[in-house]
This record gives structure tokens, C-alpha cells and sequence, in this order.
């Protein structure tokens, strides 16, 4: 099929998806909510459950970090034929584009897929903290986390003299940004392996991930080498940065660079993934 766009095509390929999600998914989906209660049940068994009270905040982001988990590894799970010569025929057999196709993996990887994994353990939690025996003393909404590894903004209050609330709304919610941009760019890398490795794909793109980030600490010794030789000429370049610079202009310019990275992964490895199925031979 080309790669024009038809509206009812494209819903008849989402729900397509949908029916599939369970038989090729689902398992693992419930594998991932099911977690947080083997330790809940762990600590209920070795460590008198009754007698500890396991934070909201830390039990929301394990539900996070859950999700998260479930978008890396949905390509590989929902779509693990697409670049197999033979199997993938089936794929590039639906009678839709391939930008259909493309779209409607994108909203199962990014959307669905981590969406269900929280719920689920979002209603698992409150299960568990209505059972009168375990470690859940106080339900998760009662917690203070509201992003994934929380921060103490407050420490940046001081930061251009600000009202606090306004500063830590501020901080917070770029930082929130920087998370979720760099989540879909992290998601959109495992999307893009996913069309390269035929087998154990989330585990080879770790261990590449692990090789390149070996070889970039030995390409940057020299650097840090260098550093420590000059680090008196280090420090008085640093202070003579914030001499000329207050914290604000640095901490702003900081945010808006890793914002720029994280689009900027997003745009490559989004790309690279559609180039990759336009391009899939079968």
C-alpha cells in the first residue's frame, strides 16, 4: 500500500492492533503489574509486612518505572516479526500504508501498552492497601510524588527571587518535560532495534547501549585526565561563570539544552524507525 492516509483504514488497523495486544503481550503486561505485590508479599512473609509502611511516593514510582519498562519492551512484543524475512510478510500483508501501520505502532508503544501497565498497577495498589495486613498503610494518591523520581524543587526557590510555589511550579514542570521527552526518545530507540535485531531484542539494544557507553567513558579518560591535570584553571573558569552568569540564566539555558538533545532523539530515532519499515524488504 502507498503512504496516503484514510481515516477508516487507520481505525481498522488500531483495532487490529487492539485484538492483538493480549495474545502477544499480554503476559508480560501482567508479569509487570504483578510485581509490586511479590514484594509487597515479601515483605509481608520475611519482614513483618504489618510493622513497615512502604511509601506512596516509592510505590508510585516503581508503577512508573514499571510502565516505562512495558513501552521499551512493547515493540519487540507486539511487533517482533515486522523486519523477519517470511514471518514479516504478514505485517506488510495488512491491508493498509505504511503510515497507518507506522502510526498506529506508535500509539500502542508510546500510549497503550505503558497506559495499561499503570492503571493496572494503580488498581492493584489500592487492592493491596485495602487488604488490612501488608506493608500499604496509606493509599498512593496521599503521596507527594507526582513525577517519576521526585526532586526537591524547593532547593531552586532562591533562583531569580521568585515567589517559591512559582519556582518550584516552574522547575518542576520543565523537568517534567525533560522526563517524558526523554522517555519517548529512549522508546523510540528500542522502537528503531526493534527493526534491526531478529532476536532478543530489548536484551541486545541494552547490551549495545552498555558497549557504546563503554567506549564513549574510554574516549572521554583523556578528558577527565585532563580536567584533574588543570583543575585549579577548571575552577576559576566555573566561578568566573557565575560571576558573569546568575544561576537562573545557567540552570534555564541547561533545561533548554537537554530539551533540545531529548527532540532532537526523538526526531532522529523516529525517523530512522520509519526509514527502516518504508524501506523493509520482505
Amino acid at each position: 500500500m502507498n503512504n496516503t492516509f484514510d481515516w477508516n483504514r487507520f481505525c481498522k488497523v488500531v483495532h487490529k492492533d487492539l485484538c492483538n495486544l493480549w495474545p502477544t503481550f499480554g503476559t508480560t503486561m501482567l508479569i509487570l503489574v504483578a510485581l509490586p505485590f511479590a514484594l509487597w508479599l515479601l515483605l509481608l512473609v520475611l519482614m513483618q509486612g504489618d510493622c513497615i509502611n512502604f511509601p506512596a511516593d516509592v510505590r508510585l514510582m516503581i508503577i512508573e518505572f514499571l510502565a516505562m519498562f512495558a513501552a521499551l519492551m512493547a515493540p519487540s512484543r507486539l511487533y517482533r516479526t515486522w523486519n523477519i524475512r517470511n514471518e514479516g510478510i504478514y505485517f506488510a500483508m495488512i491491508p493498509a500504508s505504511k503510515l497507518e501501520k507506522f502510526l498506529s505502532a506508535l500509539i500502542y508503544t508510546l500510549v497503550v501498552a505503558p497506559l495499561a501497565v499503570y492503571l493496572g498497577g494503580l488498581a492493584l495498589d489500592m487492592v493491596l492497601t485495602a487488604v488490612p495486613v501488608g506493608s500499604y498503610h496509606n493509599w498512593i494518591w496521599q503521596g507527594s510524588a507526582g513525577f517519576p523520581f521526585t526532586l526537591d524543587f524547593s532547593l531552586l526557590a532562591d533562583l531569580g527571587g521568585g515567589e517559591e510555589d512559582q519556582i518550584v511550579r516552574y522547575y518542576g514542570s520543565m523537568w517534567a518535560l525533560c522526563a517524558l521527552l526523554g522517555h519517548v526518545g529512549g522508546v523510540l530507540l528500542f522502537m528503531f532495534t526493534s527493526t534491526i535485531f531478529k532476536r532478543h531484542k530489548v536484551l541486545q539494544t541494552f547490551l549495545w547501549m552498555y558497549l557504546i557507553q563503554f567506549v564513549l567513558t574510554l574516549i572521554l579518560i583523556p578528558v577527565f585526565i585532563a580536567l584533574a591535570t588543570h583543575a585549579a584553571d577548571f575552577a576559576e573558569w566555573l566561578a568566573t561563570l557565575f560571576d558573569r552568569y546568575d544561576e537562573e540564566w545557567i540552570a534555564q539555558r541547561f533545561i533548554m539544552l537537554v530539551i533540545t538533545t531529548n527532540v532532537a532523539e526523538i526526531a532522529l530515532f523516529g525517523w530512522l524507525s520509519w526509514r527502516r519499515l518504508n524501506r523493509m524488504a520482505y
